[in-house]
């Protein structure tokens, strides 16, 4: 791998590329035609589906595959995948576009959590201002009977201090980004919080005034066995989750709580107009659409 060098965007990022070949840079196109050895995709990454969808399109030989995550983590991963790039860091639609620019990209697939609605909105400005193809993973949504559903997470946290007793603490298991607003309503030492592995996210945490024995570091996805044992440990008397669908491990957490009859709190998914964009729910047929884009486009050596 060469020396990561750092970018100038509206904010910086880091840019890692693994040792290739020279031939592997291509040519720039001129128009329509694509004369190059390979064919550059980017994919904003930081999800399993990410990595799925990385893993795929990494294997095809004429396909160059650069993730953006905004975490070193969510990098590592991409690049364990088989990413031949990794771009870590928050891209604004200005540091997308430029990205988009310098490799040359054809199309860009927005993998990105269900809630991480800025950077898919990011991700549309741009592809339209640059008329890079867009095409969205959208992961198939899953609501649970038997829960509380709210709009946002500042709702969640008024909702769960109302339903906690004495000695019981709001497990919120929904990720370090989210818990400020959850905190405007309770009190740090009454919520336990499950986190990634990593020194960012537990700072945060700690900045924000959670005690460090309620600071949960593990990454799932975790089994309703696993979720109950925590929620058992911590005295939980609410969880504040969110809609983050079967993959996100949403059916376990419902279940652990139910089991226990512990209210679940759940934050509903955020709204981006994504229409008339292409838009899938399943792996196999992003797959089939992106190929064939790529294919009409001109695969190398066509």
């Amino acid at each position: 791998m060469q020396t990561p060098e750092i970018k100038e965007g509206t904010e910086q990022y880091l840019w890692r590329r693994k040792t290739m070949n020279p031939g592997d840079k291509g040519v720039k196109r001129k128009g329509s035609d694509r004369q190059r050895e390979k064919m550059s995709v980017i994919v904003m990454a930081g999800t399993e589906d990410a990595r799925r969808i990385i893993s795929r399109l990494s294997g095809m030989p004429w396909v160059e595959v650069t993730a953006t995550a905004t975490t070193e983590h969510g990098s590592d991963l991409a690049e364990k995948s088989g990413a031949s790039r990794t771009v870590t860091g928050a891209l604004d639609s200005d540091g997308l576009r430029e990205l988009m620019a310098d490799l040359d990209a054809c199309i860009l697939i927005d993998a990105t959590h269900p809630f991480a609605a800025q950077a898919t909105e990011n991700a549309l400005r741009a592809c339209r201002e640059t008329g890079t193809i867009y095409v969205r993973f959208e992961r198939p949504e899953v609501i649970p009977d038997g829960v509380i559903r709210v709009g946002s997470f500042r709702e969640a946290g008024e909702v769960a201090s109302s339903l906690i007793g004495d000695g019981e603490v709001v497990m919120h298991l929904a990720g370090v980004s989210t818990l400020g607003d959850v905190l405007r309503s309770l009190e740090p030492e009454r919520v336990a919080v499950r986190v990634l592995p990593s020194t960012s996210s537990i700072e945060k945490c700690l900045q924000l005034g959670v005690p460090a024995s309620h600071i949960i570091a593990m990454q799932g996805r975790f089994s309703a066995e696993m979720n109950l044992a925590i929620l058992q440990e911590y005295r939980a008397g609410a969880v504040i989750t969110k809609e983050s669908g079967e993959t996100g491990g949403l059916p376990e957490k419902v279940e652990a709580a139910s089991e226990l009859g512990i209210p679940v709190i759940l934050v509903e998914r955020p709204e981006v107009n994504l229409e008339g964009e292409a838009v899938f729910g399943n792996i196999n047929d992003l797959m089939d659409h992106v190929l064939k884009i790529l294919r009409d486009m001109g695969q190398p050596g066509d």
